[in-house]
């Protein structure tokens, strides 16, 4: 079983994982974080999906792990990013004020914008090479280095976040669109082509706009 910090993050907050089994609470709320995060990615009844993430934050609060509470906030932000929707930040900011710990404040700082105070070397190494052109505003770069991005999840946030940053192109927005269908994540599909979508009407392209607009119809 891995460690405790392997266990609740998975793609976004990875660390040296070893032998020792983990608590039971630390396993049960695991799995729920994993079950929570394929039904938001695929777009399942919120009522069914939120219960996942509630009994996951349920058992991690057994332990009384803030550390490991505030990682599973991040994890919720993180996915909303990865969808282009709204941040729910408030959960994550009241675990942080009770007690900081700067890996989580760091990824929190990069999810939420604010990439001039990231701290590279406090990041998981698959962000690094973006943060840097996220930084510089490089659209070319940011490119590159999403498509870079091994891990799909991590590769759709990333992109979210240029999004955020106006760090935009059709190359960008496709690769989004392809990690989410390759997953089977309907709903980070169907988010990313309605991005597609306004990106060609914003251009004029209204010929490429259209049948983007009639695969979404299809697909809800």
């Amino acid at each position: 079983m891995k460690k405790i910090l392997c266990l609740l993050i998975l793609p976004l907050l990875l660390a040296g994982c070893g032998s020792k089994p983990a608590p039971a609470w630390i396993a049960a709320g695991h799995q729920q974080l994993e079950t929570f995060k394929q039904d938001f990615l695929t777009g399942r009844t919120p009522l069914v999906t939120e219960l996942h993430f509630k009994k996951a934050v349920e058992e991690i609060k057994k332990g009384g792990n803030l550390d490991l509470l505030g990682k599973a906030w991040l994890t919720r932000v993180a996915l909303q990013v990865a969808v282009l929707g709204e941040m729910e930040d408030g959960d994550y900011r009241r675990v942080e004020a009770a007690q900081s710990i700067p890996v989580n404040g760091n990824f929190y700082l990069f999810l939420s914008g604010d990439a001039a105070a990231v701290e590279g070397s406090l990041l998981p190494e698959q962000y690094r090479p973006f943060l840097t052109v996220l930084k510089s505003g490089d659209v070319g770069g940011a490119e590159k280095a999403i498509a870079a991005i091994n891990d799909p999840l991590s590769r759709l946030i990333a992109a979210g976040l240029a999004v955020r940053h106006r760090l935009i192109n059709e190359a960008i927005l496709r690769t989004a669109v392809e990690t989410a269908s390759q997953n089977g994540w309907k709903r980070a599909l169907i988010a990313w082509l309605e991005c597609l979508q306004a990106f060609y009407e914003a251009a004029g392209e209204t010929a490429k706009a259209s049948p983007i607009r009639q695969r979404i119809d299809l697909l809800k």
